[in-house]
């Protein structure tokens, strides 16, 4: 198919001609460029606790994931749990996220979006988020295009952290070992160090320190990522989340 085929002469010479660049982020931003999206991100999840950010097509795409795992709702969520596409509008996000909606929309460009699954098989492995700038949602032709290139990423995902890849002693940029301890994969290591720390000072269970944290963060402005920082760093004190936690 010509989609399919220009999606993958489009990161197979992008990560031909720099070597530098993180695989996930070079499928994202070839997914975007032929899917018509004004960005795009790749996630590893396996619910609504455990979400990698693998890469993104640039820094407000960054930004909008970071929003989405801060909240713990959005439509990234949605379509890893349902399975299937979940388009976005401003409206809708308003409705079904009250919480995200202000956050996406203050602090990103994107009005409209869509979120495909990433399987392997029926199993869902992960999220392709496309972002629009403009208001209309992606329909019919352009969401069933979007689930194949959901699968050709997948596909690629797939057979790069396969048992024989990354093998040697320098880790290409392409290889799982180089983009899953990537900058944004290893912030988002802290907020499982932070939820750890907030065990054993609050005694509160993983899921509960994982929501005292979200709670803070959103309540203060921060992204999770950011305030996991400043807890792993000794630089904020859970103490001052004792009062959030307590039921």
């Amino acid at each position: 198919m010509e989609l399919v085929e220009r999606f993958t002469r489009s990161w197979m010479a992008e990560a031909a001609d720099d070597g530098g660049e993180l695989l996930p982020s070079v499928l994202a931003r070839a997914a975007a460029a032929v899917l018509n999206a004004d960005g795009a991100g790749l996630s590893l999840m396996s619910g609504p606790g455990l979400r990698l950010p693998l890469g993104a097509s640039d820094d407000d795409a960054a930004t909008a994931e970071r929003l989405q795992f801060t909240i713990g709702e959005g439509p990234c969520f949605e379509a890893f749990a349902a399975g299937r596409p979940v388009t976005v509008t401003a409206g809708k996000l308003q409705e079904r996220w009250p919480s995200l909606a202000p956050e996406h929309l203050g602090r990103t460009p994107y009005r409209a979006g869509l979120s495909v699954p990433l399987r392997q098989g029926a199993e869902r492995f992960g999220v392709l988020d496309l972002y629009l700038r403009g208001a209309t949602a992606p329909e019919g032709h352009d969401v069933i295009a979007a689930q194949l290139i959901a699968e050709v990423v997948a596909g690629v995902l797939l057979e790069t952290i396969g048992p024989d890849a990354g093998e040697g002693d320098a880790p290409s940029p392409g290889s799982p070992s180089a983009w899953l301890d990537s900058p944004a994969i290893r912030r988002r290591r802290d907020v499982w160090v932070a939820v750890g720390m907030a065990n054993l000072k609050l005694h509160l269970s993983s899921d509960d320190a994982l929501a005292t944290l979200r709670g803070h963060a959103y309540a203060s402005g921060q992204t999770l990522d950011e305030l996991a920082r400043e807890v792993v760093q000794d630089r904020f004190d859970l103490q001052e989340l004792r009062a959030d936690a307590e039921p």
